[in-house]
Formats: structure tokens, C-alpha cells, sequence
């Protein structure tokens, strides 16, 4: 009801489902029950970040090698997570876990820890292909996909990962659900996906930005084909993390628990642009464009398909800002809870990543509402729903209502139990 945020949380682990209350901290003011569970679920977001970022080598969060502390993460492990490209694979064949496929092109840049990168529309066009994020140094953003093994052992034992197998599955999907330890039964860790953004760090640059961001080091490969405009061909960059958003289905929430995490210099919200308060360089606005400036939100002009340099054509930059999308006392209690939390990460490159908000089903056993009722009702993360901000029913950012869509291949379309992975799924050769 009340956790202490003290650093025994850096080595608390990830928690199989969400344990909250409507009796906390907060005792006053308008909903106060709601605000108690909201606080519950931030919590857990919390510590789902830290199990998640922690090093792959089981040291604590911030005690990696690199500036910062940084470390190669949990979820950068392909034992522990695996790449949509790694599960959907091109001629619908059945992936192996913890198989590492290197392109023919990228073998000769490849090396420890080097994570593959493989550049479908999907990884630089955000979703519903409404355009891409161009960075203030001109380069395009990158996205990706991971999944769990529960997940992943789940699309393989019944045949998701083709497009047959999907017309073949004769029953509703649902992935496994976390569930807390009990008395007659253990816990489980339940499906989980994570969605990733990237900003490419300049190398002439990236000297004094590797204690801010968590970087890794990429080999994107180009495909070619209609992906891209050129290919098969490989590049080798240096990635930070911007954007982290992750859903958890567990018990009580079968409609998952959404979680979404930012870099602290991503963009500033509408508050800090009306009153001028802005840090002197974002990674996706500019404060000292004055004239010609793009539309705040807009998208870039067309054509949007990279070349080998990653670099957008001409001389646009997005213009992002934060728009006001959640409710007032969510925002207070979610920027109550990331000063404590970022503050046990103080001195790493841990303590530059905030938690925007946790989108949780308040009903989720509603008979009428298949959402679950979700709460709050928009939430978006400005590198990966830059473009659907708002508070527009079927139309702006909402986790749950957005992959409440999600459908598989088969014929009829049957929902996908809010996941566009299966969407994917290749026909087998």
C-alpha cells in the first residue's frame, strides 16, 4: 500500500502481476481510490523497468562497464527476449529460441554483443504507417519489437508463426497470464512485449551523450525489396534508447498492463512550450527555431524509405511536442513517483528515463466492455505515437483500444488477444 522506494527495489526482480490497492497514500481529494490504484500500477511499471534494464550479467542496474553503468540489458539477451524478425521469419518457417541469425552481409561486422537490426517498414514508419520521427541531427528513428519466451513458446506451440498455421488454429488466442505466487500455485511470468525506439547517436557527437542515453551497438541490415530502397546491405551504428513501452498480460488484467517509459529530453509538453521553459537541446524538437519551422506534430514530407546513411532527405526535423492527453491527478502522482525512482538511479544513465503514465483495465472483467474500461483512457509515448496525440475517441493513442484491433490471418479474422505480431506471420514455403 505504501512500499518504501528504497535501493533494495534495484534487486526486487520483475513481479509476475500487479499487486494494488485503492487504500494508499493519497486520503483526499477527488477519487482518491483511483489515484491509490493508479500509484499501484506506476509502481509496478517501475519496477518492471529496472528488472528489465538491468544488466544481462546479473549485476545491478547502473554497475555495467560503460559510462553511466551502462550495461547490455535483460532484454537485450536472446535468451531472455527475441526480435519480431527473429519469430516471424520471411518463409514462414518455425523459429528456435536463443538461434542468433547474422545476414551474410552483416558477418563481417558482427561481434559481441552487437544486437541485429533488420530494417522492414515497420522499424523506421511508425504504426498504422502514418510516417516517420526525424531526429534534431536529421536521422530517422528506429523501432522494434521483442517478445518473451512464454510469448514466443506460445506462437510456437500452436502454429502462429505462419500464415497456415494461423488458419489452421481452430480456437480463440490467448497468450499465458502472470500470476503472484499461492499456496497452490507458483508464480508465472506471463507474455510479455516490449516496443523500442531509437535515436542513432552521431559518432562526432556521441563522446558526451553515452552517459545519458543506454546505447547499443547495431547492425542494420537492409533487406531490399520493398522495404527499403537499397539492399541486401549492412551498416554498423551506435543506438540510444528514447522510447520504452511494455505490455504485460497478467492475471486481472487480460487486456495487459501498458507501460511507457520516455528519455527526459525526447520533447517538452505543451505547459513548456507556452511558458518558455525548455532545456537547450531535445532530441526531437528545436527551441531555437524561430521561422520556417515544421508543424508542431506534423509529419515529414514524403518520400519516407532510408538510404544506407539513415539520413532524411533535405532538411526537415520533426518538431515534437507533448501533448496534455492524461488526467491532471495522474500526472501529479506520476511525477511524484519518477523523482524517487530516478533518484535510486542517480549518477547512471538510468536516472534520464521517466515514466509518462501506466494504462491498466479498471473493469477487466466487464461483461459489456472488452477493454476493460481502460484507465486512463489516452496515453501516448512521442516517439512511437507521435503522430495519433490527442483526446479523440478511435483516433488518438490508447494502448488498449488500439490493440483491441489486433486481429490474426485467418479467415474470418479472429482477434489476436491484442497483439499485431501475429499480423506478421509469413505464408510457409
Amino acid at each position: 500500500m505504501a512500499t518504501p522506494i528504497t535501493p533494495d527495489l534495484l534487486t526486487s526482480g520483475q513481479p509476475c502481476q500487479q499487486n494494488v490497492n485503492p487504500k494508499g497514500l493519497v486520503t483526499s481529494g477527488p477519487g482518491p481510490e483511483m489515484a491509490n490504484l493508479q500509484r499501484g500500477f506506476d509502481f509496478y511499471s517501475w519496477l518492471t523497468f529496472i528488472a528489465m534494464n538491468s544488466p544481462a550479467d546479473g549485476k545491478v542496474i547502473g554497475q555495467g562497464p560503460r559510462p553511466g553503468g551502462d550495461a547490455r540489458t535483460k532484454w537485450e539477451d536472446l535468451q531472455n527476449y527475441r526480435p519480431l524478425a527473429d519469430v516471424m521469419l520471411g518463409d514462414g518457417s518455425k523459429p528456435v529460441w536463443g538461434k542468433r541469425d547474422v545476414p551474410d552481409e552483416c558477418k563481417p561486422m558482427d561481434g559481441p554483443g552487437k544486437i541485429i537490426f533488420r530494417l522492414g517498414e515497420e522499424a523506421f514508419n511508425q504504426p498504422f504507417k502514418t510516417g516517420p520521427l526525424i531526429d534534431q541531427d536529421g536521422n530517422y528513428a528506429l523501432f522494434d519489437i521483442l517478445m518473451n519466451k512464454p510469448m514466443f513458446d506460445y506462437i510456437v506451440d500452436n502454429g502462429l508463426y505462419s500464415k497456415q498455421g494461423q488458419e489452421a488454429f481452430g480456437t480463440t488466442v490467448e497468450f499465458p497470464i502472470g500470476n503472484s505466487p499461492g499456496p497452490d500455485k507458483p508464480g508465472h511470468m506471463g507474455a510479455i512485449m516490449l516496443k523500442v525506439s531509437y535515436r542513432i547517436l552521431d559518432p562526432i557527437k556521441s563522446a558526451t551523450l553515452l552517459s545519458k542515453f543506454h546505447t547499443s551497438d547495431a547492425l542494420i541490415y537492409f533487406p531490399g525489396g520493398k522495404a527499403t530502397k537499397v539492399g541486401p546491405a549492412c551498416v554498423e551504428k551506435k543506438l540510444g534508447l528514447v522510447g520504452f513501452h511494455v505490455g504485460h498480460k497478467t492475471d486481472r488484467a487480460p487486456q495487459w498492463v501498458w507501460t511507457s517509459f520516455e528519455h527526459v529530453s525526447n520533447a517538452p509538453d505543451t505547459d513548456d512550450v507556452a511558458s518558455g521553459n525548455l532545456l537547450p537541446r531535445y532530441n526531437f524538437f528545436s527551441a531555437t527555431c524561430k521561422t520556417n519551422c515544421p508543424a508542431r506534430n506534423d509529419t515529414p514530407p514524403q518520400p519516407w524509405d532510408p538510404d544506407l546513411t539513415l539520413k532524411f532527405e533535405g532538411d526537415y526535423r520533426s518538431q515534437v511536442v507533448r501533448e496534455k492527453m492524461i488526467p491532471g491527478f495522474v500526472q501529479r502522482e506520476v511525477t511524484d513517483l519518477n523523482k524517487p525512482f530516478r533518484g535510486l538511479l542517480k549518477g547512471t544513465v538510468w536516472e534520464n528515463y521517466m515514466l509518462l503514465a501506466t494504462q491498466w483495465p479498471s473493469a477487466h472483467d466487464s461483461k459489456t466492455d472488452p477493454l476493460g474500461a481502460p484507465a486512463p483512457t489516452y496515453l501516448a509515448n512521442t516517439t512511437l505515437e507521435t503522430y495519433s496525440q490527442g483526446k479523440v475517441p478511435l483516433a488518438s493513442s490508447s494502448c488498449m483500444a488500439c490493440h483491441g484491433n489486433a486481429t490474426t490471418q485467418h479467415v474470418p479474422a479472429t482477434a489476436s488477444d491484442f497483439t499485431f505480431i501475429l499480423e506478421k506471420a509469413q505464408k510457409a514455403h
